[in-house]
């Protein structure tokens, strides 16, 4: 094989390569129709930590479904800091029918995740606890949430869907 052909081969090669590499994201950017929420005593710190876990396609879906000009990008600060007070209203948390103010504490983004963090100072884990997960049930159908639940040594996983309501999250201390 001559050096020339070599060479047209390897530019072929790259433009394909290239044109795929294109068409792939888009292809693969889909939303996974999923945010897992994790809510941990920590006995150490006695705080109640809440981790929310959206694939970025949902989040982004989510800001192009608000159509409010600023751009649909999550690695962008504000755009998260939305997110974080959608959060706020959408995902609320009681012990024995008594609100647990939560704190936004930031967000970050991981491979493909957006992950929000919340947390509350507790005197101990909370004995009744009860979760109302509206998180993008209000937006997209056949969104399905779960929340797994971790007080002491017992985690429970519950799932949020459809029109379900407030669920409790009993038996783990």
């Amino acid at each position: 094989m001559t050096e020339e052909r070599s060479v047209r081969i390897t530019r072929r090669m790259a433009v394909l390569a290239g044109c795929a590499l294109a068409v792939a994201p888009p292809a693969l950017a889909h939303r996974s129709q999923t945010v897992l929420t994790t809510v941990m005593w920590n006995p150490a710190s006695s705080m109640l930590e809440i981790t929310h876990r959206l694939h970025n396609a949902d989040a982004e879906a989510w800001l192009l479904q608000l159509g409010e000009g600023s751009g649909t990008d999550i690695t962008v600060v504000r755009n998260q800091a939305r997110m974080m007070l959608y959060i706020e209203n959408h995902f609320a948390l009681t012990d024995g029918g008594k609100k647990i103010g939560l704190q936004a504490l930031g967000a970050e983004i991981e491979g493909e995740a957006l992950l929000l963090y919340q947390e509350c100072k507790l005197v101990a884990p909370p004995k009744a606890l009860a979760i109302d997960n509206r998180i993008l049930r209000d937006v997209f159908e056949g969104q399905t949430n779960l929340v797994n639940v971790r007080l002491a040594q017992k985690t429970r996983t519950l799932i949020f869907s459809g029109s379900d309501g407030v669920k409790k999250a009993e038996g783990l201390l």
